[in-house]
């Protein structure tokens, strides 16, 4: 059974038949009994239910529809479907494989370069200690009454939020999720997660100075254990309440930083 999964992750015609096959009881059965006893695995899952409802293509767009002529940077483009459909002129896409405008990854590129922007998309690295640092770097680097969106927020068991990925195939989230804790402690920060599309988190600053909690000592440790016991303090919303606030947030002063 390894070598289903090692030919999957070779891709190709073979590669694409064995992926497949992942969905058959066998090796569902197999992995099971493969990561029974791994320090990270809980019977614990969330529900979320994504089918029907909007995507980060309707977000984005909304984040950005009254800066059109503007600034627009992602982190993490892969094959641009997100990147393509974006509405705002000036787009900057950073990816160090495949994908955008430039070929360096999330931290070459911030390291070098000062311009701001009206919108940042993050969906780089899912590592706690990349979307830490891609986070701090797009708070910086926002225009006042910028936004952020931060993909992959809502995993819904052990083996998506784990870091590294253990399938080369299926959804992973990573454990990007754990910023969310931060953020919610953030001060100058107004955050929410919109559940659609894998949990999209969603912020603009209330003030120019914020600065993300460092909350490492508790969350490097943290398993999807964790967030199964505290997914009641993350904002979460409907797309119905995102719209609403967003719109409202561009209309108050509270839209911009101070």
């Amino acid at each position: 059974m390894p070598i289903i999964e090692t030919l999957a992750a070779a891709g190709g015609e073979l590669g694409r038949a064995l992926m497949n096959a992942t969905t058959t009881p066998l090796l569902h059965k197999y992995r099971a009994v493969k990561y029974r006893r791994h320090p990270a695995a809980v019977p614990q899952t969330l529900s979320w239910d994504w089918s029907g409802k909007r995507n980060r293509i309707a977000l984005v767009n909304l984040l950005g529809h009254d800066r059109i002529e503007g600034d627009y940077l992602e982190i993490g483009c892969d094959r641009d479907e997100l990147f393509d459909a974006v509405a705002v002129a000036n787009r900057v896409g950073v990816d160090p494989n495949r994908g955008g405008t430039i070929r360096l990854e999330s931290d070459q590129f911030f390291a070098t370069d000062r311009r701001k922007f009206d919108v940042i998309w993050i969906d780089g690295l899912h590592t706690y200690d990349q979307i830490r640092r891609d986070v701090m770097n797009s708070i910086r680097s926002l225009k006042p009454g910028g936004w952020v969106g931060i993909h992959d927020l809502l995993p819904r068991n052990w083996v998506e939020a784990y870091s590294p990925r253990l399938y080369p195939e299926g959804a992973w989230s990573g454990d990007v999720w754990k910023v969310a804790f931060e953020l919610i402690r953030t001060e100058g920060v107004d955050f929410r997660i919109v559940n659609i599309d894998r949990g999209i988190g969603v912020f603009h600053l209330t003030a120019h100075d914020a600065q993300l909690v460092d909350l490492r000592h508790e969350l490097e440790p943290a398993t999807f254990a964790y967030m199964h016991a505290n997914v009641g303090k993350l904002p979460v919303i409907e797309w119905a309440d995102a719209h609403a606030w967003i719109l409202e947030a561009k209309r108050s002063d509270g839209g911009a930083a101070k």
